[in-house]
């Protein structure tokens, strides 16, 4: 510790360069704002197939915004289409845009060399029927009704087969193209889609409000009018992320600033107080924003919010030194505090480190921000306050001679056995409480998208009939003509939950795009049909003996057509299920989507069928963040038990016999703490659990400052003034509608006040000011 004030001056001088260093490093790094929810949760521990899968529908939903615009009338609902475009054409920059449809069907024309290998499951069906007969009578109507809109063609496919393939590939698409444009189906009313691919990053704030800012007034114009537009996409969900975060990061970090400016105005009456306290938080701020944008790149919203909750526990230092400069000299209070604020900032450093025990990026952000934060704002209280603090030893304030009265008043516990009856009942309640508790690991604890827009979100996707990318069957092999196989044999499978209403449908890759050894079946049941079915049939169109040998010989050319993956690749139809198929240098893998919901029963069935067939996995992504989320917050138990067991050992070395004085207020604060919120709640968390960790931590500065400097008036001031504020830090966190944060608040808020108010129980008899070794008063 620095003594003489030539080496002060020189210590403030390097403190500053190195805040300069790191605040100029951040800024020429340039700061990026990261909205992702993903990025908050840890890496999948499953095979690297099942993330690469995860990761592939999560890219294909991430830069595409998707537009339904709907009405009563349909030609309102047109006018919308063109209202939207018109408006749209300011995001050209940013997005391109597809509203018509092709002026041709040569995607599916692509397929005709293929109509006798590419069967369908109900064509399949009709041909193993009675030889084809029903394949054949259904020809047959065709033929004879002039209007049925079917034209088969006698010598290239007199049976429709692939009049059948392309009814069936239409009937499956969700969109068809009305005079131009693109309808949804599946919609009870005339309804259009509009896409909007994007060319930016959709966490881009830039993006993000270039996009909001035409959509909104767009919004409102059409409602005017009578039309709805709903939307889904991943930029909207990280808008509205990036709105909620900004927001409470007003209210967090604003309210807490204007709480603590409120308090050191009435307590010290003077603004250079003010000054010295607001100096080192926003020092700690600086620094650690920095810090966190240097080691990760960028910082998350979320841990910009909950690090407002800093300012709460970075103005404790500065407070303590305030508070003891109204009777000590400045150069004697950092040797009198330095010992209790070391211990304090050791124990509130740990208690942030412990949200890096978590394996989430997005809580190791946090600990990183409010661990470097701290210890800036401790350097800052002990370099530059002595330097910069200008008042002299003006005697008592009057706030510490009105709080140290309060609490003479408090009974002590050492001589109150009623009291200590009360406490310990409670605790041992509490206990009981707790053992008995239930934990509740749901990971949308990790959702901050407002209910309306998830809602807005499901049901344009239900229009397009795509299932949800957190749950999906994957299908393994050693090359992609084994997959096909394996995810034709559990078709049949699918389609009977299918049938019995569990699975609203299914896409696989095998439906558009078979197994070779499929397709030879395929082509047999076809040869097997003209044998038995053609010459009846030519005899009724009355073809000439040429003509059905060019028939014959036009079979025999298309029964051997086999497309493979290789020409299927170089098809533009393949385009749109390129995110089916995973793969790597030795395996393949392709994904088998579910649409609807995901019901309990379903997942069993489908976790039944797969264990059944190697090599194929049912991935509900949610259900493997829940069981996750499980595991750590049992990891996260023991390290709060092994927590607790450090600080025990920690304080036993320091303060022998008295170290239950500083113990006992944060543990029966955190045990009543957490027993109330499982008898309100039903059920805790593993972000409750990390929150103990910080009132242990925080609730410890309190006794390791009282016992340091002798339980001093001025010291029980400044522990009473840090209370407070970190109240207001933390207690605004149960205000956010940020479930992460929201699950630290209820515990920090309750858990500190009950420390501040159990703490003067566990007082020794004052022994008033110690200054100079001498005595200044007593009781």
């Amino acid at each position: 510790m620095i003594t003489s004030r030539a080496g002060s001056k020189v210590a403030a001088w390097g403190w500053l360069l190195v805040v300069l260093a790191l605040g100029f490093g951040a800024l020429r790094q340039g700061t990026v704002i990261d909205t992702s929810l993903m990025a908050l949760l840890p890496a999948s521990e499953q095979q690297p197939f099942i993330q690469k899968a995860t990761e592939k529908q999560a890219a294909a939903y991430a830069d595409k915004l998707l537009l339904v615009i709907s009405a009563e009338d349909e030609a309102l609902a047109r006018a919308g289409v063109r209202l939207a475009v018109e408006r749209l054409k300011a995001l050209d920059t940013q997005t391109r845009l597809t509203w018509q449809a092709p002026e041709s069907d040569a995607e599916l024309a692509e397929l005709h060399p293929y109509r006798f290998t590419l069967l369908r499951d109900e064509t399949r069906k009709r041909l193993s029927t009675d030889n084809g007969s029903v394949q054949f009578q259904l020809a047959l109507q065709r033929l004879l009704n002039p209007i049925s809109g079917f034209a088969n063609e006698p010598l290239q496919d007199p049976f429709g087969l692939y009049t059948d393939l392309m009814v069936s590939l239409q009937s499956d698409l969700p969109i068809r193209f009305d005079s131009g444009l693109l309808r949804l189906s599946a919609s009870d009313k005339p309804a259009y889609l509009l896409s909007l691919q994007l060319l930016e990053d959709p966490f881009s704030l830039s993006v993000q409000h270039a996009v909001t800012s035409v959509l909104d007034p767009l919004i409102l114009e059409l409602e005017r009018q009578g039309i709805s537009l709903q939307r889904s996409g991943l930029l909207l969900h990280a808008a509205a992320g990036a709105d909620q975060a900004r927001s409470e990061m007003s209210t967090i970090g604003l309210g807490s600033v204007l709480g603590i400016i409120l308090l050191i105005t009435f307590v010290f009456r003077s603004a250079l107080p003010l000054a010295l306290v607001l100096l080192p938080v926003a020092t700690g701020a600086l620094v650690a924003m920095a810090a966190t944008q240097l080691l990760f790149g960028r910082i998350h919203m979320i841990t910009v919010a909950f690090g407002a909750g800093l300012v709460g526990v970075a103005v404790d230092y500065a407070l303590h030194f305030l508070c003891e400069a109204r009777v000590l000299p400045s150069h004697e209070i950092a040797r009198k505090l330095f010992a209790g604020l070391l211990l304090g900032l050791i124990s509130s450093v740990l208690a942030y480190a412990g949200l890096a025990l978590a394996p989430f990026p997005g809580l190791r952000q946090m600990a990183l921000f409010c661990a470097v934060g701290l210890i800036a704002a401790w350097l800052t209280v002990l370099l530059w306050l002595p330097v910069l603090n200008r008042q002299k030893a003006t005697g008592p304030l009057s706030a510490a001679v009105w709080l140290d009265r309060w609490r003479k008043a408090c009974p002590q516990i050492s001589q109150s056995p009623w009291l200590a009856g009360l406490l310990l009942i409670l605790g041992l309640g509490s206990t009981v409480v707790i053992w008995q508790g239930s934990a509740s690991d749901d990971v949308t604890l990790l959702q901050t998208s407002p209910p309306a827009l998830l809602q807005e979100d499901r049901s344009v996707q239900s229009l397009l009939g795509n299932g949800s990318s957190a749950a999906f069957l994957l299908v393994t092999g050693s090359d992609l003509e084994q997959v096909l196989q394996t995810e034709e044999r559990i078709h049949p499978a699918l389609i009977s939950l299918q049938n019995k209403s569990s699975l609203q449908g299914f896409k696989a890759l095998s439906q558009v795009l078979p197994s070779q050894q499929r397709q030879m079946q395929n082509a047999r049941q076809v040869r097997a049909l003209y044998a038995a079915q053609w010459p009846r049939l030519a005899d009724l169109l009355k073809l000439s003996p040429q003509q059905r040998v060019t028939a014959l010989e036009n079979m025999q050319r298309a029964t051997a057509a086999v497309l493979t993956p290789e020409e299927w690749r170089q098809q533009r139809l393949s385009g749109a299920w390129s995110q089916h198929i995973i793969s790597d240098d030795t395996d393949v893998a392709t994904v088998i989507q579910l649409q609807g919901d995901v019901s309990s029963s379903l997942k069993q069935a489908l976790t039944a069928l797969t264990e059944q067939e190697p090599g194929v996995y049912f991935v509900d992504r949610m259900s493997d963040m829940t069981d996750l989320l499980a595991g750590y917050r049992t990891e996260i138990t023991y390290w709060l038990l092994l927590a607790y067991g450090c600080v025990i050992l920690m304080l036993v070395l320091r303060y022998r016999q008295h170290c239950w004085r500083i113990l006992l207020p944060p543990l029966l604060a955190s045990l009543i703490t957490f027993a109330g919120f499982l008898l309100l709640n039903g059920g805790y968390n593993l972000f409750n659990l990390i929150a103990l960790m910080l009132v242990l931590g925080i609730g410890l500065d309190m006794g390791i400052f009282l016992n340091e400097t002798g339980d001093s008036d001025h010291t029980w001031l400044a522990v009473s003034l840090s209370a407070l504020s970190s109240l207001l830090a933390f207690g605004l966190l149960t205000l956010s509608q940020t479930p992460v944060l929201y699950h630290f608040g209820v515990i920090i808020l309750p858990g500190l006040l009950l420390t501040w108010l159990l703490a003067p129980l566990m007082r020794n008899p004052s022994t008033g000011e110690i200054v100079n070794g001498r005595v200044t008063g007593t009781l």
